[in-house]
């Protein structure tokens, strides 16, 4: 560290007598310019994680004058390795010698932005890294400095692991969410494990979507599966004892975030992008919580508008029209999770943009020279179908019942018919004659996971109507909510113990266990309101999904939070019987927003203080 006297300066707006001694640095260039904490040590700890002890200096080099005023940022520090890059450039005797430059020798120092290169410039304004314990989340803040290519790629499965993944996806998950074109994919696929590792030319949110994808697939699998340690070998290592599908799953889609923050996705887009966002958004729905992709689905919905997805673009190819569309498509779904869990967003306004939806063919039938009629029912576009019509219903219905207009009894009727007419046609498409078809064990998990949705839509319908204290109080309303609470519950159920549906267990630790806990709350409100009858069918119903949540806890946060919730429901549930008087009045007051799911899910909003009042949240 120099120590030699600091020179003084003539500060702007002095008289040219006044000096002032220029203090002393505590803490290094760097920390200083990143407001990031310095332990003073040289290099400081911090630019040693950061991998800049080179550039760690607590002052700047004599032979650089740092003029400042009220109006003006100081010149940027220069290491010593800057300094030797500066000298040999052409302005670098300037700075070194102190020859004039320009007429009227107007500065014997030209700024740094004139002297800085552009790989330089790259270095100012880099992101600060995260400090400790924001490593590893899936923010995208959390960024870093530029990484090679092949450290990118370095996380990837084996490639005969990634064939079974990406085949796996396209047979169980992609009907669910079918953004993408089977056959285009199949073809970047290929053209990406074809390339010389040393000469890859990789699109990095293409990169970003094969993690995503990866990802989803080994989050429906268990590491029991034999075909995985078969193809898989490292997960057999004894030393890889932290092995589970669940946290190789995240780390695969912490690498499909890293890839979009290296292509700085931030500021520049291609629709590679959008695809990849969107996938990205639907894996944190269903591994984390549907709250975590609630900025990055305002991103992509700038995204789309800005690439057109929404607008059909003249020269395209039937293929890359039906792409976009798609994307589009899946965009409004993922607004869905949004407008149904956070009922208080109002998503209408998406309702006003004009766009035409894809066709409802299966991939094989869109071909560059155009689209073919799809004769195969149900195809893999019907579940997307279904979710569209219903993005438009839960909009009309939480438009309602969130906004000024209070819900009449003829609005509640014509959303029940509606509700009702999508039951109907999913009955017809999914099961033959009532029962399951076990000819396609998807066909019942598709049939689950819509049904979930009207359900849900049910207890949101009817809130405002099923307590007994309430002035609009239905009987209807009260039996519906028990009876579609009671549905959700059973669904949560079936996909977890079905042997035919095991491979939907993946979508209980996401948006279909955020819709069970709902069920558990109407139900115990409904249960506080009026604690007639026998009550024991609904309450084991309570404590066996408990259960579940307790075993599916390692797996998701989300479930380890449910797990906390029905513990005190049963808690509510049990001590019903000791509430003092006129509690009635205040169990419907604080039963009225147990749609509020944000509350459910930090537990610094909850009231664990059962003390006769039930209140289940705070005022």
């Amino acid at each position: 560290m120099s120590h030699s006297l600091p020179h003084p300066t003539t500060p702007v707006g002095h008289s040219p007598g006044v000096y002032r001694r220029k203090r002393k640095p505590v803490n290094c260039e760097q920390c200083r310019r990143s407001k990031l904490k310095c332990d003073r040590q040289h290099p400081c700890a911090t630019c040693k994680r950061r991998n800049r002890g080179d550039a760690c200096i607590y002052e700047v080099p004599s032979g650089i004058s740092q003029t400042r005023s009220h109006h003006r940022t100081p010149a940027t520090p220069l290491s010593k390795s800057n300094t030797a890059e500066l000298r040999s450039s052409p302005l670098g005797e300037n700075i070194v010698t102190g020859t004039s430059s320009g007429p009227n020798n107007r500065s014997l120092v030209p700024d740094a932005s004139e002297v800085l290169s552009d790989s330089h410039w790259e270095t100012v304004l880099e992101r600060p890294a995260p400090e400790d314990g924001t490593q590893g989340t899936m923010s995208p803040l959390s960024t870093g400095p530029r990484l090679p290519l092949q450290e990118l790629i370095n996380p990837l499965p084996p490639k005969a692991c990634c064939d079974y993944l990406i085949s796996h996806f396209f047979q169980l998950i992609h009907p669910l969410f079918p953004i993408l074109h089977g056959p285009t994919f199949q073809s970047q696929y290929a053209a990406f494990f074809t390339q010389q590792p040393q000469s890859r030319q990789v699109d990095l949110p293409w990169l970003a979507l094969l993690f995503s994808m990866c990802s989803l697939a080994l989050n429906t699998m268990d590491i029991s599966d034999p075909r995985l340690l078969y193809i898989w070998p490292t997960i057999s290592d004894s030393s890889a004892q932290d092995f589970t599908t669940t946290s190789v799953s995240r780390r695969l889609l912490q690498a499909s975030m890293t890839c979009l923050l290296q292509d700085q996705f931030f500021i520049r887009h291609k629709f590679s992008t959008f695809e990849a966002l969107l996938m990205l958004i639907y894996s944190l729905s269903h591994n984390e919580s549907v709250d975590q992709g609630w900025a990055l689905l305002g991103m992509a919905l700038n995204m789309g508008i800005a690439l057109r997805c929404n607008a059909d673009s003249r020269g395209m190819n039937p293929i890359e029209t039906q792409r976009r569309r798609r994307c589009w498509a899946g965009l409004l779904t993922l607004h869905t999770y949004q407008g149904i869990l956070f009922r208080d967003v109002d998503m209408s306004f998406l309702l006003d943009i004009k766009a035409t939806m894809p066709a409802d063919v299966n991939d094989l039938d869109i071909t560059e020279g155009g689209i073919a009629d799809s004769f195969s029912q149900p195809t893999q576009m019907s579940v997307m179908m279904a979710k569209i019509r219903l993005f438009r219903l839960s909009t009309h219905i939480c438009r309602h019942i969130s906004g000024p207009v209070r819900l009449d009894q003829s609005s509640l009727q014509k959303f029940n018919s509606a509700i009702a007419e999508e039951q109907a046609n999913w009955d017809s498409t999914y099961m033959i004659d009532g029962s399951p078809n076990i000819l396609d064990q998807t066909a019942y998990g598709y049939w689950c996971v819509l049904q979930s949705y009207a359900h849900h839509l049910y207890l949101l319908l009817h809130r405002p109507f099923h307590h007994t204290k309430s002035p609009c109080f239905l009987p209807e309303s009260r039996e519906r909510c028990l009876s579609s609470a009671m549905a959700l519950i059973s669904i949560h159920k079936q996909i977890y113990e079905a042997p035919l549906l095991r491979s939907f267990v993946w979508l209980l630790t996401g948006v279909t266990g955020l819709k069970v806990l709902h069920a558990a709350v109407a139900l115990n409100s409904c249960l506080l309101d009026k604690p007639s009858g026998d009550l024991e069918p609904y309450r084991e119903a309570i404590q066996r999904l408990a259960q579940r949540m307790e075993s599916l806890s390692s797996r998701s946060a989300m479930c380890a939070k449910s797990y906390r919730i029905l513990c005190h429901l049963q808690i509510q549930s049990s001590t019903a019987t000791a509430q003092p008087p006129n509690s009635e009045i205040q169990s419907e007051n604080t039963v009225e927003d147990w749609t509020d799911i944000r509350e459910w899910m930090d537990s610094d909003f909850v009231n664990w203080n059962l003390d006769g009042a039930f209140s289940i949240f705070t005022d």
